[in-house]
């Protein structure tokens, strides 16, 4: 078991929760704020907000691919309305995969989703930024594509930290994480 900075991570989630935590996301904003489950899949998998503005986590995929995605997706309704945790709609999500969307969209769009239905995540969930700022501070981690809380150091174990935030923290700072192991 590795020994932590636990000073050094301790800075890190200050410096986030003082810096980067108050962000609203528009694009969840603008999925939560539609009339039903129909409009939030549509707006959640085409990555927009309410001024048809792509996320810029997805601009690169593009507005055709992103469309064929949301039409995918909407077939699958039924079983979004029967999701009843996270992984579900996730799992979910990621059956609807069409050419050109990466792990990145398709959790984007599930917790798109997730809001608008209440269901968020409650693990840590491992897409490429990441991945890398996990395995610099918990070491390689295989095949995992998630992380519960217990994982972590006992910095991130607490009630004023989600798992999403969790997610940011290990996106943004991925590369200092490499810094608080001891």
């Amino acid at each position: 078991m590795p020994i932590y900075n636990t000073k050094k991570l301790d800075s890190i989630i200050k410096h986030y929760k003082a810096n980067s935590r108050k962000r609203e996301d528009k694009h969840i904003e603008f999925c939560v704020g539609q009339n039903s489950l129909t409009d939030a899949i549509n707006v959640a998998a085409k990555a927009i907000d309410e001024n048809n503005k792509i996320h810029f986590h997805q601009r690169r995929v593009g507005r055709t691919e992103l469309d064929s995605f949301a039409e995918s997706l909407a077939t699958l309704e039924d079983d979004l309305k029967n999701a009843i945790s996270f992984d579900d709609i996730f799992d979910i999500v990621k059956k609807a995969k069409t050419e050109g969307i990466n792990e990145l969209a398709q959790f984007d769009t599930a917790l798109r989703i997730g809001n608008f239905l209440k269901i968020l995540p409650q693990k840590v969930y491992l897409t490429s930024s990441t991945r890398t700022g996990a395995e610099n501070l918990l070491g390689h981690l295989f095949d995992k594509t998630s992380l519960t809380i217990e994982d972590f150091p006992a910095s991130f174990n607490r009630p004023d930290l989600s798992t999403t935030e969790i997610e940011d923290i290990l996106h943004i700072y991925k590369d200092e994480l490499e810094f608080c192991v001891k």
